[in-house]
């Protein structure tokens, strides 16, 4: 039987017991999976490791507000095999959310938002988007949490940053076959593209801006395709 996963924020030591006091993973512990003493899950802290643990305590008095577990077993756990950062422009709200959760499953380390011409949307609850990096990585079996940053303005963006767009004068395929150093750093505009004057920008900048081809992916799908791109070719 598959074992839950669980990201705790609490650190998790490489031995002996420990305590956990997140309300939302105790409800769900206790009222939703109907947890008990004895009951075993993998737990990580965003380390790169993760532990087998087993409940020792999760309901009565002395548990009320907090669960007591025991590590089993800790093991280097799945991590990104390339440190890559995704410059992603604000999209739609639903669309920015499956980036989140894709970004994840795929393997990068950072995201940051980008403020362009287009972007529809100001502002990121960061709340909700923490919480969709998480559970995205529990359930992708990773072991480490990417972090989200602030907004920065499309002017901000760093220069030693890969675009895409399909007005790039370079394959995207062919620039991340020959160029394989880490970290690096991917960007996707926003519906509609950026604009000619970002181009410029970029340009100006000595920003490499690369295309996946002639055919306009929607900004959730370039997002996708450049974080494979980046790291699995």
């Amino acid at each position: 039987m598959r074992l839950h996963r669980f990201f705790v924020k609490e650190k998790i030591p490489k031995a002996g017991e420990f305590v956990v006091t997140n309300e939302t993973l105790l409800n769900q512990w206790r009222n939703v999976l109907r947890m008990e003493e004895g009951d075993k899950a993998i737990l990580f802290d965003g380390d790169g490791y993760e532990s087998l643990c087993e409940v020792v305590s999760l309901t009565g008095k002395i548990a009320k507000k907090n669960a007591l577990l025991k590590v089993l077993e800790t093991k280097r756990g799945l991590v990104p095999a390339r440190d890559v950062t995704l410059y992603v422009a604000l999209i739609k709200k639903d669309n920015f959310e499956f980036v989140l959760e894709k970004a994840t499953e795929l393997g990068v380390s950072h995201i940051v938002p980008v403020q362009a011409n287009r972007s529809e949307k100001k502002d990121v609850n960061y709340e909700r988007a923490q919480k969709i990096l998480r559970e995205a990585s529990e359930q992708s079996g990773r072991a480490t949490v990417p972090t989200i940053n602030e907004i920065i303005f499309v002017e901000k963006i760093p220069n030693d940053v890969i675009v895409f767009d399909p007005r790039g004068e370079i394959s995207a395929r062919e620039f991340f076959a020959k160029n394989t150093t880490t970290p690096i750093s991917v960007c996707i505009g926003p519906e509609g593209g950026f604009t000619d004057t970002e181009i410029d920008l970029f340009h100006a900048h000595n920003i490499t801006v690369v295309t996946t081809g002639a055919q306009i992916l929607r900004a959730e799908t370039a997002a996708i395709v450049a974080l494979a791109l980046a790291l699995i070719v």
